[in-house]
């Protein structure tokens, strides 16, 4: 009986029923069609970073238990007087801004440290597929005769990077990766494009460059050839317009995370050209710094094999480069979810006395996924906005509404009608019309983010550009935000409905059949 009761009336007080509808409807519609359009982008970013380049996780040296473990080891070399009064001055700093980005510094102090010993063990993990070792840097690209560009490099293992799955979101222009052993570098087309234009001319697969890198270990100068020229499909951060890739072994020897030892020392043909010139008094004989007490000048061909030997004796031996990298990206098993991965690690880093960390994409994105969070946390606030005006305003046309029905709020009353039953009746109506407005939404919602589906969400500025990844977004809907949405206009409107309720409660049957 409840029911119809609720639905005639709805019925008999038409006008205001669809009033109070079209704006629950309204609301509805802009909430998910607002939060349909943010968890696409959100999905967008979260995909392009850990697709492209960032992996589900990376791990990397935590840098507030690294601060916590140099100053427990330089307490312990104190006398206990004033490890007592170092004690309170121990690190407290707690934050930590690194990112894939940046944040490590080049020299050994910066690697990873243990991971010669912890490799295989991570690798085993049962919760992850493949790891990528890496490192980060900066250099100048350069031909030595003034042609130079600047670049950011990853340094990354060409055979991981492929098993992880990355290379093939990258649109080669020339060429592609190196093979494994090889020395070279694949160039930004934005780096190669300012290459060309210093050098005047375009720059091929298998030229080889200059890089020059300035790290903590100081200048570091090699050659290396171009293996490709790519673009990161969607430059989901500003960073990637710079960003190069390295073979990994040629990275290490610039930023002094190994000792290069895999070429022999050899003379180069001038300084053997030099040895070789006659007569060999020109370069050994003459009295003073090289002549014997008996006047006799120095044999040049003795001097050149002592020489030779000497080289022969220090000659560096081929050797497995260690393992010592900035950060390690995870590529985590279908299924794996990434919070309960990280937990995991954490464990298992604090088993093996590691001071190690792991981050999430968000973490990599670093600034590009904060501004997202902010425009989301903007968003949301304006959603409840819209709420907070739709709850003002059904309560206003509910007051209203109960008003012009007080005589027959009144006459349900005076017939044996209890608070309870009105409270129920008019509570049951406003749920009806919530949900039926909030239906009517979910469809208007639907066939808008449809048409956005098609047509796309073009950047409009640099801003959007970066956010959306240089290219349109195509949402879809989302069945969080319709159940959200759905949730809260229900509550708004019941929430809405109290103040006239009351309003009706109080008035006297009696009073209200004469009103």
């Amino acid at each position: 009986m409840l029911m119809k009761l609720a639905l005639r009336n709805l019925l008999q007080h038409r006008s205001k029923s669809i009033i109070v509808g079209a704006l629950m409807a309204f609301g509805v519609m802009l909430l998910v069609a607002g939060n349909s359009v943010m968890d696409s982008l959100s999905y967008k970013m979260r995909t392009s970073f850990t697709e492209q380049y960032s992996g589900d996780l990376f791990i990397y040296t935590d840098p507030v238990a690294k601060e916590l473990k140099a100053f427990e080891e330089k307490l312990a070399t104190m006398p206990a007087r004033a490890q007592e009064r170092m004690k309170n001055n121990a690190p407290t700093n707690t934050e930590d801004n690194t990112s894939i980005f940046g944040g490590f510094g080049g020299s050994e102090e910066n690697a990873m440290p243990n991971m010669e010993e912890n490799w295989q063990a991570l690798n085993e993990l049962d919760f992850i597929e493949v790891i990528s070792p890496q490192t980060i840097g900066r250099a100048n690209l350069e031909n030595g005769e003034g042609a130079e560009s600047m670049t950011m490099f990853w340094g990354v293992d060409a055979n991981a990077w492929q098993a992880i799955g990355f290379t093939q979101h990258l649109q080669w222009i020339k060429g592609g990766m190196w093979q494994a052993g090889d020395t070279a570098i694949a160039i930004s087309a934005d780096v190669a494009e300012r290459y060309e234009e210093s050098l005047g001319q375009p720059v091929n697969v298998g030229d080889e460059v200059q890089l020059t890198v300035t790290s903590d270990v100081g200048t570091v100068i090699r050659a290396v050839k171009v293996s490709g020229i790519f673009n990161f499909k969607t430059t989901s951060a500003p960073q990637l317009d710079f960003m190069s890739l390295v073979d990994i072994h040629t990275s290490q020897s610039f930023l002094g995370l190994h000792i290069d030892i895999s070429e022999a020392g050899q003379l180069t043909a001038a300084e053997q050209d030099m040895l070789a010139s006659d007569p060999e008094d020109d370069l050994f004989g003459g009295g003073g710094l090289f002549t014997e007490g008996d006047n006799t000048a120095v044999d040049g061909a003795d001097l050149e094999a002592d020489l030779m030997a000497s080289l022969a004796s220090n000659k560096q031996q081929q050797v497995e480069p260690t393992r010592q990298y900035n950060f390690v990206v995870v590529k985590l098993k279908q299924g794996v979810d990434p919070v309960q991965a990280q937990q995991e690690l954490a464990d298992w880093f604090k088993q093996r006395d590691l001071i190690w960390t792991s981050g999430n994409w968000e973490q990599a994105a670093g600034m590009v996924a904060s501004m997202a969070n902010n425009i989301t946390l903007v968003l949301h606030g304006f959603m409840v906005l819209i709420a907070v005006v739709a709850i003002i305003i059904i309560m206003n046309t509910l007051v209203i509404s109960v008003t012009e029905r007080m005589v027959e709020i009144g006459t349900m009353r005076a017939l044996g009608g209890q608070k309870g039953f009105i409270r129920r009746l008019i509570l049951l109506e406003t749920l009806i019309l919530a949900i039926a407005a909030g239906v009517v939404g979910i469809i208007a919602a639907s066939i808008v983010i449809a048409i956005l589906a098609v047509t796309g969400l073009e950047p409009t500025n640099s801003f959007f550009s970066l956010v959306f990844g240089g290219e349109a977004l195509h949402p879809s809907l989302s069945l969080t935000a319709i159940g959200n949405a759905l949730v809260m206009m229900v509550v708004a409107a019941l929430l809405a409905s109290l103040y006239p309720l009351a309003i009706a409660l109080k008035v006297s049957p009696v009073k209200a059949m004469q009103g």
